[in-house]
């Protein structure tokens, strides 16, 4: 249902808090000309219950809402902060009693302004998260991230709330969940303590937080147009999963464990959802909106962790003016496209949504990304005048005129068509050149995983002839899956540059055995967290079988091995 339809009176509210050291006030918007309401003010205790009763914050009054059908209030009396809570619950009842709406907002920051609105999805938002924090008896914002983020439509009833709200809590504290999988990973619970208060910081931002954002969906909301407040509503949505994995870096551990607890918590909700789908305690469009909306900010946080370690990668190995430049732009464009489609993609939830607009609108969705991902590409190509500039490098480099051509630096892609090699790959060349230009050097050790079937491509034939498996079987002689010698004795590619081309090769065929894997495993997500781990770890190990100095001296850091390996890795979207 549409929350701003007049004739039944639900309409939304905005309210501004602006906190001081005693001081409370806010405005609340688009209510009932003339109808008196009370707004309260209750916060969630630690063991996950509402203050209330002899726990009551007392934090009440009254106000009429006047001829713009604005409410204006303030309190007087102390308004917690983030240090002694986690999350607010802010109610308008009429002047009946009757609660229109509750949202459950985070703690500021001391002496901070929390912008927030008030709509039907918060309400139903808001049901969810105190059902789960009272079955769960705790307050924990990780729990509260997740119920924000799969509680999308105000259609929802009560019954598949609650159902929701005991799958996300089994997923994020069950064994092997969420939380138990970082824990395992070295997260210690000093950071894990440290992780929780900074999610309710960012969901509190007055400049850009989840609440601000929320608020703003609200302050658009037209009779005329519920698309604007859903597409500002996506926006808010877009962030969400996004807090958990940037809180991480505030305390103190990897994003990528937080990205690996995804799968973690997958792994146990997925199967539950199926399951509540199937026994009718979940409807399929439900079913639908939480996969769609989950499934989807993962995709989108993918994107961005990944366009932040190639941003890092490419500044470690020199990238700088225009090479930055072009990627940044590109990688701006990516995001803003994604964060777009999420704000589309949530119009989607009126309140009477079924299975398949979901569904439809998911693949509008994905489409979106696809496009998105490919005009990326596009746009991360290095110019003519670049690959020529590079190719100049490696001349100075080597000391002779290689004659090197554009042609050799171009690949083809899946529509056909040919492309030059993108700025990450132009990147670690251009920084080879450097450390040979400087005296130094660069070896690499060769990866010894067996090369999987579905790579065709890569090995010899015994008629010394044919260069590919089919041409080769086709003549009637015998092909050997192994690895390229892209020196002496091979393709007689010169150093450095024949360590670039064996670190290529070996995280190409690495990746296809992650992919030869996750095939077997199916729709088993309980092993989706170990091949990523596995991919993972066999990353590092790459890394730290490259060797050499930058100038004959200085031995190659850590940093720029990983960097190295990361910039060769395909695009983690």
């Amino acid at each position: 249902m549409n929350i701003l339809k007049t004739i039944t009176g639900n309409k939304p509210v905005t309210i501004i808090l602006s906190l001081f050291i005693l001081a409370f006030s806010g405005q609340v918007s688009a209510l009932t000309v003339g109808e008196q309401y009370t707004i309260t003010i209750e916060k969630f205790q630690s063991d996950g219950s509402v203050t209330s009763g002899a726990t009551s914050l007392g934090l009440s009054t009254t106000a009429t809402a006047d001829a713009d059908g604005k409410l204006s209030f303030s309190f007087s009396s102390n308004i917690p902060d983030n240090s002694s809570c986690n999350f607010l619950v802010v109610s308008i009842s009429n002047s009946s009693g009757a609660i229109e709406r509750r949202s459950v907002v985070p703690c500021p920051d001391a002496g901070d302004t929390l912008p927030l609105g008030v709509s039907g999805v918060t309400n139903s938002q808001a049901d969810a998260l105190i059902a789960a924090t009272a079955s769960a008896g705790t307050d924990d914002p990780i729990l509260a991230v997740f119920g924000m983020t799969i509680v999308r439509s105000e259609g929802i009833t009560a019954a598949e709330l609650s159902t929701m709200a005991n799958i996300a809590n089994q997923g994020i504290t069950g064994s092997n969940g969420f939380v138990d999988d970082m824990t395992s990973k070295g997260v210690t619970a000093s950071q894990l303590s440290t992780y929780r208060s900074t999610i309710v910081s960012l969901l509190a931002d007055p400049t850009d937080g989840y609440s601000k954002l929320i608020k703003d969906s609200v302050d658009v909301a037209s009779v005329n147009d519920s698309s604007l407040e859903a597409a500002k509503r996506g926006e808010a949505a877009a962030k969400l999963l996004g807090v958990l994995v940037q809180a991480a870096t505030t305390a103190g551990f990897s994003q990528d464990r937080v990205m690996e607890a995804f799968n973690a918590m997958g792994a146990i909700a997925v199967p539950l959802i199926q399951a509540a789908v199937t026994s009718g305690d979940l409807s399929a469009a439900t079913a639908q909106s939480i996969n769609s909306s989950v499934g989807g900010g993962i995709q989108k946080l993918r994107a961005d962790r990944s366009i932040e370690k190639y941003t890092q990668a490419l500044s470690t190995l020199g990238a700088s003016g225009d090479d930055l430049t072009q990627y940044s732009n590109a990688a701006n464009t990516l995001a803003t496209t994604m964060a777009n489609a999420f704000a589309e993609f949530d119009k989607v939830f009126t309140g009477s949504e079924t299975a398949s607009d979901v569904s439809n609108a998911e693949t509008t969705l994905q489409t979106t990304m696809t496009t998105a991902f490919n005009t990326f590409l596009s746009s991360t190509a290095a110019t003519d005048a670049r690959i020529n500039t590079m190719i100049s490098n490696i001349d100075s480099a080597l000391g002779v005129s290689t004659g090197l051509s554009l042609n050799e630096f171009q690949f083809y892609k899946s529509d056909g068509t040919s492309s030059n090699w993108p700025i990450m790959m132009v990147i670690p060349t251009d920084w080879l050149s450097s450390i040979k230009q400087a005296g130094g050097s660069v070896s690499y050790t060769r990866d010894t995983v067996s090369i999987p079937s579905e790579i065709t491509w890569i090995g010899t034939c015994d008629n010394n002839t044919d260069r590919d498996k089919a041409s080769c079987e086709g003549n009637g002689a015998q092909w050997t899956p192994e690895r390229t010698n892209f020196g002496t004795g091979g393709e007689e590619i010169p150093p450095p540059y024949n360590a670039l081309f064996g670190i290529q090769e070996d995280i190409m065929i690495r990746e296809f055995v992650r992919f030869a894997a996750q095939s077997s495993a199916g729709n088993d997500m309980s092993q989706e967290n170990a091949l990523e781990k596995a991919f993972s770890d066999a990353l590092v190990n790459i890394a730290a079988s490259i060797s050499g100095t930058t100038d004959g001296t200085t031995a190659i850091s850590t940093t720029q091995k990983q960097a190295l390996v990361e910039l060769l890795k395909s695009p983690q979207f």
